[in-house]
């Protein structure tokens, strides 16, 4: 008891000098931390069916990550003064240094608990993986963060209030300097212990213990921001196997074929080894032109013709779907805009960890581009912002894209916010370098991704004033639908209208919300095929859809025979109860058909939910046979997906002979 109570008065005494600063450091961030997640609890909207016992297990098991990653912050600190000596620990130069570096770490500490208010606001969720993503290109993200919100003025308040916690600390903190010395094995003990501290709290917690509910936003609330990051920023490019649910080979391979199988599949011909099979040709091969719009976040809450509202938003997608077939159940794989360009060019299902698209053994995969340049089309990729954000320019001119175009491409004095050039001029860029690519006499391949409907919401008000009423979200994305009609209404002026296949979708929703762990209404976007006399107009196709299903589609469309490794099916040709959707959210990856999701989560977790009409989910307690083959299905399409994507087979294989650069196409 006496050796206790002398263990506890030496910690108590190191802490009153030599390491106080730690204990302020520790205090700190377990007191930011804690008010984050008070203020998060009280402002963030709803928290559905949460009782009032999970959320106070929210708040516990968030004090324990809180801890964790307290010591984490601290250790450094705990490192530097270990080692300092003596002499140094006492002088007035020191003195000052470590006053400067608290109040840094005040300031840093206050600023991320904003940054991370308003991320909760905008994904409904902790730092994940597009918090990682968005730290690898601060040009974008910091203008964005700077024209978004009110970003000197918060600076301002928390450097003054970073500055008052000096002030108010600093009788302590000069009497830690005036105390006695404090020997060397006494710092190391400090040490050691501060080390196995950290060490056994680390170990003990699991991510998993934030699971205290079945509303999703609540198991956010109880992570903790620093924790949820570096877990994500480890888990980055982690291997599908070791993390998820496996079977064995043979028992996945054995599922494929129903799972890929269509009419197109040719059973005369078959391949080694599945996804790698032969499609044939449904109709006559027709050398349209490709274009496939990307619009930023344009989910289809936004779409007049999918959910009716008094002023409607998009008038002028609305009055384009009398022109073309409109997929009116279809889902993003993902909510990055770099998920949609990686569904579809590979029509892969969404691999956990970062996009393919990221990835640096992303090259020569087997890619709808690759395969049209293969056949003689010439491939181009249209973006206002620059192409080396997220790695699209790398990606795409790695796998059959010959041409970027991007905002180093633009007039000076265009009209740009922190995403880039306004979509009025992409739109405008994108037909005059079509018109050239027409005038070859060579079809071509054309990716357009928009930038406007993306905070911070500004747009140029030449052609299109706000209306007064509408939030500021909501005036950009009728700014966004205008652009686009403007687009195709000039693009009906040029030779290259009638011979195009057009392809205008959303890359995702606007926003991540809801309870669910997938929250199904962030992942609804509208996707509608329009090609003059080819595609029927004014028709609307049920069939639950997936973005990794478009480059099947538009190649049965244009009537190719190919040998496909694609993920996806051809919608126009599949039988309505074919249809699925396969998507990813933080780490989870799911795969729905009908009104059933299956869910893989980490430590190989497998879950089965039923999709209520309002997309809310509900846990399937009692699993039936059709369930457990839809976690089996769920299992087999991601697992081989990424063995094909690890081992390198799947990278293009030709179809056709590929013809020499500036050699005449057949037909």
């Amino acid at each position: 008891m006496r050796t206790e109570k002398n263990l506890a008065a030496s910690a108590s005494g190191l802490l009153a000098r030599r390491f106080y600063p730690v204990a302020v450091v520790v205090v700190t961030a377990l007191a930011v931390s804690l008010l984050t997640r008070l203020v998060l609890l009280l402002t963030q909207s709803g928290w559905h069916e949460a009782t009032p016992g999970q959320i106070l297990a929210a708040l516990a098991v968030g004090e324990v990550f809180d801890l964790v990653a307290a010591l984490w912050l601290a250790l450094g600190l705990t490192v530097y003064l270990t080692l300092l000596p003596e002499r140094f620990w006492r002088s007035r130069f020191h003195h000052r240094f470590l006053l400067l570096n608290l109040a840094v770490f005040f300031f840093a500490m206050l600023f991320v608990g904003v940054i991370e208010f308003y991320f909760f606001a905008e994904f409904n969720g902790r730092f994940n993986f597009v918090a990682v993503d968005y730290l690898m290109f601060p040009t974008e993200v910091g203008e964005n963060i700077w024209q978004s919100y009110p970003t000197g003025k918060v600076i301002l308040v928390l450097a003054a209030v970073s500055a008052g916690l000096i002030f108010a600390l600093r009788g302590r903190l000069h009497r830690a300097w005036q105390a006695e010395a404090t020997p060397a094995r006494h710092r190391w003990s400090f040490a050691a212990g501060h080390v196995a501290l950290l060490t056994g709290v680390t170990a003990l917690v699991s991510p998993d213990w934030s699971q205290v509910s079945a509303d999703r936003p609540l198991n956010e609330l109880a992570e903790n921001g620093y924790y949820a990051f570096t877990n994500a920023l480890l888990g980055r490019d982690a291997p599908y196997e070791g993390l998820y649910a496996t079977r064995e080979a043979t028992a996945e391979q054995a599922r494929l074929p129903a799972l890929l199988a269509e009419p197109a599949l040719d059973p005369a011909s078959p391949l080694p080894q599945l996804p790698l099979r032969h499609i044939r040709a449904s109709g006559p091969e027709r050398r349209l032109n490709v274009v496939v719009v990307l619009e930023e976040s344009l989910g289809s809450e936004f779409i007049g013709a999918l959910h009716p509202r008094a002023t409607s938003l998009s008038p002028e997608f609305d009055a384009l779907t009398a022109q073309g077939t409109l997929l009116t159940h279809a889902y993003s794989t993902g909510n990055r805009t770099i998920r949609a360009i990686e569904a579809t060019t590979a029509s892969l299902p969404p691999l956990p960890g970062i996009s393919i698209v990221r990835r640096a053994q992303s090259k020569d995969l087997f890619t709808l581009p690759a395969l049209l340049r293969d056949r003689g089309y010439q491939t181009m990729f249209v973006y206002g912002g620059r192409a080396l954000f997220d790695g699209m320019g790398g990606y795409l001119g790695a796998n059959g894209v010959d041409r970027i175009v991007d905002q180093g491409d633009f007039p000076s004095g265009t009209f740009t916010t922190a995403w880039g050039a306004a979509d009025e001029a992409i739109f405008t860029k994108a037909i005059a370098e079509m018109d050239a690519l027409e005038a070859t006499g060579k079809p071509f391949y054309t990716l357009i991704l928009s930038v406007s409907n993306h905070r911070p919401y500004l747009f140029p008000q030449d052609h299109l004033q706000p209306l007064p009423g509408l939030k500021r979200r909501e005036n950009v994305v009728r700014y966004a639908d205008y652009a686009l009609g403007r687009f195709v209404r000039e693009a009906k002026e040029h030779a290259f209208f009638d011979h195009t296949l057009f392809v205008l979708m959303g890359d995702h929703g606007a926003r991540v919300y809801g309870a669910a762990e997938i929250p199904l209404a962030s992942y609804e976007v509208p996707v509608l095929f329009l090609a003059p006399g080819i595609v029927a107009a004014g028709a609307r196709l049920d069939t639950l859809a997936s973005s990794l299903d478009i480059p099947p589609t538009v190649l049965g469309i244009l009537g190719f025979d190919y040998d496909s490794k694609f993920y996806g099916h051809d919608l126009f040709q599949i039988p309505p109860e074919a249809g699925r959707a396969l998507m990813t959210h933080n780490n989870d990856i799911a795969l729905l058909r009908g009104s059933t999701i299956a869910v893989l989560g980490l430590h190989e977790s497998a879950e089965v939910y039923r999709v209520s009409p309002d997309e809310s989910f509900t846990p399937v307690e009692r699993p039936e046979a059709s369930d457990q083959a839809l976690i089996e299905d769920a299992i087999a399409y991601y697992h081989s997906a990424d063995t094909l994507y690890r081992s390198g087979r799947g990278s293009f294989v030709s179809s056709a002979p590929r013809l020499a650069r500036g050699a005449k196409p057949p037909g």
